[in-house]
C-alpha cells in the first residue's frame, strides 16, 4: 500500500495549519523586524532633513550676518570719512589727501578711497587751476575741483596710486546719492551695485558731506569682493552649500557655483528668479523650499536672508542627495542584516513547524481517504509514537475498525439482508443502535413503500384519465351548446316554411291566390330553404369536427395529418369557450406545409391544454383580451412557438409547471395534472421535447419539438 501522504493531496500552504502558523507566528516577527526598519529610515531621514534645513537656515543668516558686518565696516568708513570733513578737514586739501590714503592703507579690504566735492565748494578751485600733481598722480579736475581718488596698484596692492574722480555727475555714487540727500534731507549712505572693473568685482559705498545743510560732496570707499567670494567657497568646501549673494536690484554679487557666469546678471535673467520669488512669497517666507535646480534639474534645498545694510539677500542651496545619501548608506547593510534575519526566522519557524504539522498532515489525509470511503488505509505504524499524536493514531484506528464494521452490515442491508447487526463499543454508542433499527425500520418500510407506490400508481392513472374525460366532457358540453344554435335556426325555417305552405295550398284551394303572393311565396321559400342548408351545414361540420376530435382523444392511433389544419379543427370545438372572450388567435406554419405521421389526439390535447391554460391564466378566465400566437416550423423535426400575451409566469412557476399537481388556480378547481399531461404527451408519446423559454414583454412562450414522422 502507499504511503499515505503520497496518495493524498494536501491543503494548500494558505489554508494549511502549516500555512497558518507561519502567517501568524513568523510573520508578524518578519513584520515587526520591516516596520522597525522601515520606521527607522524614515524617521532618520526626517530628522536629517530636518536638521539640513535647520542648518541651511543658520547658515543663510551667518553668512547675511558676516556680509553685512563687511558692508557695515566700508559703510561705518565713508560715513567716518565724511564726519571727519564735515568736523573741521573740509577745505583742507592737503589733510584731506593724507587721511584717504591713510584710510586705504589701514583697511587692506578697501581697494579705493575718496573725496568728491562739488564744484568751488570749498572756494579754492580757482586756485588750483593748472596746479602741478603730486608725485602719486592728480586729484583735481581741469577747474580745480577738489576730485582726489586714492587706489591700490592692480600690479602691486602695495602701491597706491592718485587720480581725479570722473564722470562723476552720471553715476550713481556721486549723483545718485546726491538726489537721494536733495529729495529726503537726511545723511544716508549708499551702495551701489557690484560692477568689475579691470577683472575684479567692486562695490562702492559712499556717504554724504554736509556744510551747513548744504551738500557739499562726498566721501566713499570702493571695496573688492574678493574677500567675500573667499570667505563663501569656504563655507561650501565646509558645509556642501552652494551661496548666491544678491545687491538690492538682485543682480548676482557673488555665487560659488563652478561655470556659473552669473556675476553682474540679474537674477530674473537666470533659471533661479522664480525660486526667489518663491521664497519671498508669503506660504515660503519661513520655511525651506524643496525645488528642481533649473541648471542640473535635480533637486535641492532652497532658503533666502536678507542683509540690512545694503539691502543685499542671501540665497543658499543644498543637494537633497547630500543628505539622504548618509541615510541610505547606513540603511542599505541595516536593510541587509533584517533580511538576513527574517530568512534565519523563517527557516527556523519552517523547520519546528514541519515537524509538528507533518504528524497531522498523515492523520488529516487518513482521515480524508475514511471520509471518502476508503476502508483500507493503515496508521499502524504512527500509533508507536510516545506523544499527543500517537494517541491520536490509536483513536484513529479505532475509528477505522467500527467504520469497517458498521459499512459491512450497512451493505449487508442494502442487499436486503436485515439480519446483521451492529456490535455496540460502548454504553455511549447511539450508532450502533441507530443502525440496527435503521434496519428494522427500512424492512418495515419497504413493504409500506411497496403497498403504496401500487396505489399510487393506480390513483395516478385514475387522475389522468379523469383529466382527460374532463377535457373530452367539456368538448361534448361545448359542441352540444353550438349545434343547438343551428338547430335552432333549421327548426324556426322549416317551422315558417310549413306555415306558409299551409297559407298557399288554402289560397289555392279557394282560387283566390294571386300571382304577387305566389311570388312572395317563392322567394321566402327560397330564403328559408337556404338558411336550412347553411345552419344544417354548419351543425354537420360542427359535428364533423367533433368527432375528429373526439375519436383522436379517445384512441391512439397515428395517421397523416396537416398540423396547422388540425389546430384549427380543434379551435373550432373550443370556439364555444373562445367566442365571448376578446382573445386573438393564429396559426401560421411555414410554407407550403408538409404532411406529419403523428399522434393526432396527442396534439389535440397540447393544443387545447396550451389555449385553456392561456385563457383561464394568461387572459384571467378570458376577462382581458389579448393575443395566442402558435408558429409551427419543419425542419428535421417539426418546432412549436407557443406564446401569449397574458401576464406570464414567475421564475418559481415557471420551475414548476410541469409538476404533477401543481396548480395556481387551486382555490377554483384547478387539477394541476393540465400541463404535467402536456409534458408526458410530448415525452412520451410524441418522443419529443417542451421547455419554458424566457420573453422580453409580457406572457409565456413554450417551445416544443419532436420528430415529423413517429413509428407505428
Amino acid at each position: 500500500m502507499e504511503p499515505i501522504t503520497q496518495r493524498m493531496r494536501l491543503p494548500s500552504l494558505v489554508h494549511s495549519l502549516q500555512g497558518k502558523m507561519l502567517v501568524y507566528l513568523a510573520f508578524p516577527v518578519i513584520l515587526i523586524i520591516a516596520v522597525t526598519v522601515i520606521h527607522w529610515y524614515h524617521n532618520s531621514l526626517n530628522q536629517a532633513i530636518s536638521q539640513a534645513k535647520l542648518n541651511l537656515s543658520q547658515t543663510a543668516d551667518i553668512i547675511a550676518s558676516k556680509v553685512n558686518e563687511e558692508n557695515q565696516l566700508a559703510v561705518r568708513t565713508a560715513e567716518v570719512m565724511a564726519i571727519a570733513q564735515q568736523s573741521g578737514m573740509f577745505g583742507d586739501r592737503a589733510a584731506s589727501l593724507n587721511y584717504a590714503r591713510a584710510v586705504l592703507r589701514m583697511n587692506p579690504s578697501l581697494v579705493g578711497v575718496y573725496f568728491g566735492y562739488e564744484p568751488n565748494a570749498d572756494q579754492q578751485d580757482l586756485a588750483y587751476v593748472n596746479s602741478a600733481p603730486l608725485s602719486e598722480g592728480g586729484y583735481v579736475d581741469q577747474a580745480g575741483r577738489f576730485l582726489p581718488y586714492w587706489h591700490r596698484d592692480f600690479n602691486d596692492p602695495q602701491r597706491l596710486v592718485l587720480e581725479p574722480l570722473v564722470d562723476m555727475e552720471s553715476s550713481l555714487y556721486y549723483a545718485g546719492l546726491k538726489q537721494q540727500y536733495q529729495q529726503y534731507g537726511h545723511d544716508k549712505a549708499m551702495i551701489t551695485e557690484p560692477y568689475v572693473y579691470e577683472g575684479r568685482m567692486l562695490v562702492e559705498q559712499t556717504f554724504p558731506i554736509v556744510i551747513e545743510g548744504e551738500f557739499a560732496g562726498i566721501a566713499g570707499v570702493d571695496r573688492a569682493l574678493a574677500d567675500i567670494q573667499t570667505f563663501l567657497i569656504a563655507i561650501k568646501q565646509q558645509l556642501q552649500i552652494d551661496v548666491f549673494l544678491l545687491s538690492q536690484r538682485d543682480n548676482v554679487i557673488a555665487t560659488t557655483l563652478e561655470n556659473s557666469e552669473l556675476e553682474t546678471k540679474a537674477i530674473v535673467d537666470t533659471g533661479y528668479g522664480e525660486l526667489l520669488s518663491r521664497l519671498r512669497s508669503p506660504e515660503h517666507s519661513l520655511d525651506v523650499l524643496s525645488a528642481t535646480d533649473p541648471r542640473d534639474q535635480a533637486v535641492y534645498f532652497f532658503d533666502t536672508a536678507s542683509i540690512n545694510v545694503g539691502n543685499w539677500t542671501v540665497m543658499v542651496r543644498r543637494s537633497q542627495s547630500d543628505i539622504i545619501g548618509p541615510i541610505q548608506t547606513q540603511f542599505r547593510p541595516l536593510l541587509g542584516l533584517a533580511a538576513v534575519s527574517s530568512i534565519l526566522i523563517l527557516i527556523i519557524f519552517w523547520y519546528f513547524i514541519n515537524r509538528t504539522t507533518q504528524g497531522i498532515n498523515i492523520a488529516i489525509n487518513a482521515l480524508e481517504e475514511l471520509a471518502n470511503g476508503n476502508l483500507s488505509i493503515h496508521v499502524e505504524k504512527y500509533m508507536v509514537q510516545k506523544d499527543e499524536l500517537g494517541t491520536m493514531f490509536r483513536s484513529f484506528n479505532r475509528l477505522i475498525q467500527a467504520s469497517k464494521d458498521i459499512d459491512r452490515v450497512c451493505s449487508a442491508i442494502a442487499g436486503g439482508d436485515f439480519s446483521r447487526t451492529v456490535s455496540k463499543r460502548s454504553e455511549h454508542d447511539s450508532l450502533s443502535d441507530s443502525i440496527n433499527l435503521m434496519s428494522t425500520k427500512r424492512h418495515e418500510a419497504e413493504q409500506a413503500l411497496m403497498n403504496q407506490a401500487e396505489e399510487l400508481l393506480r390513483t395516478q392513472q385514475e387522475l389522468v384519465e379523469a383529466e382527460k374525460m374532463s377535457s373530452l366532457g367539456s368538448l361534448v358540453s361545448g359542441v352540444a351548446h353550438e349545434v343547438n344554435t343551428p338547430l335552432g335556426v333549421c327548426v324556426t325555417a322549416a317551422s315558417h316554411l310549413r306555415e306558409m305552405l299551409q297559407d298557399i295550398n288554402e289560397k289555392i284551394a279557394s282560387g283566390s291566390l294571386s300571382k304577387t303572393e305566389f311570388s312572395e311565396f317563392i322567394s321566402e321559400t327560397d330564403v328559408s330553404c337556404e338558411m336550412l342548408l347553411k345552419n344544417m351545414q354548419r351543425a354537420a361540420d360542427l359535428i364533423s369536427s367533433f368527432k375528429r376530435v373526439a375519436v383522436d382523444q379517445t384512441t391512439e392511433e397515428l395517421r397523416n395529418l396537416i398540423i396547422s389544419d388540425y389546430f384549427n379543427e380543434v379551435l373550432k370545438s373550443l370556439y364555444h369557450t373562445l367566442k365571448t372572450t376578446s382573445i386573438e388567435i393564429s396559426i401560421v406554419a411555414s410554407e407550403p406545409e408538409p404532411e406529419t405521421y403523428s399522434d393526432p389526439g396527442a396534439l389535440a390535447q397540447i393544443f387545447t391544454n396550451l389555449v385553456m391554460n392561456s385563457v383561464i391564466h394568461g387572459f384571467e378566465d378570458g376577462s382581458q383580451a389579448g393575443q395566442i400566437e402558435v408558429q409551427i416550423e419543419y425542419a428535421e423535426q417539426v418546432r412549436i412557438h407557443y406564446k401569449d400575451t397574458g401576464r406570464g409566469m414567475s421564475a418559481e412557476v415557471q420551475k414548476k409547471v410541469f409538476d404533477p399537481f401543481y396548480t395556481t388556480n387551486r382555490t377554483r378547481g384547478g387539477s394541476g395534472l393540465g400541463m404535467n399531461i402536456v409534458y408526458n404527451l410530448v415525452v412520451h408519446r410524441l418522443k419529443g421535447q417542451i421547455s419554458v423559454k424566457h420573453k422580453d414583454s409580457s406572457g409565456v412562450y413554450f417551445f416544443i419539438q419532436f420528430p415529423a414522422n413517429l413509428p407505428d
